[in-house]
């Protein structure tokens, strides 16, 4: 029994602790300075886990969490770095693999018959849910999936 409740114990806590950081209210505990350093207006969206354009970064990071992705983007005006926070779709079905499934026949034990069947492999697609766009460390522009 007790090799059981260690383990159970551990993941447990694990859970809990993994939890605690998923909110922005306990961002907000954990950093109570960057979050007194903003405006009214954004300390309500942070609470509400929501972003809006002119935030910086610690507060965006407070509203939603660390990013997935990090990537930068570099054109005439500049340069702009995206937070990708993503979400995992459901198992899709992938390309169709031919193969051939061998069987033997029971009535004759040197003969093994086949015959071709498609094998689908199940796959997780990983989509953008929301990108914040920023220059020079504020939000400049917010990309959400519909």
């Amino acid at each position: 029994m007790k090799r059981l409740l260690i383990p159970v114990l551990l993941t447990l806590a694990t859970l809990a602790t993994l939890a605690g950081c998923a909110t922005p209210e306990a961002r907000i505990k954990d950093n109570p300075g960057a979050y007194s350093n903003l405006t009214p207006e954004q300390q309500e969206l942070v609470k509400k886990g929501e972003v809006g354009l002119g935030m910086p970064e610690a507060a965006v990071q407070l509203a939603l969490g660390k990013p997935d992705r990090v990537t930068e983007h570099t054109d005439a005006s500049g340069q702009q770095n995206i937070w990708h926070y993503t979400q995992v779709q459901g198992y899709a079905a992938a390309t169709a693999y031919p193969y051939v499934y061998s069987y033997p026949r029971f009535y004759d034990p040197f003969f093994f018959g086949s015959y071709p069947t498609l094998y689908t492999a199940p796959v997780q697609t990983e989509t953008d849910r929301i990108r914040v766009i920023f220059k020079d460390g504020v939000v400049t522009a917010i990309e959400r999936e519909l």
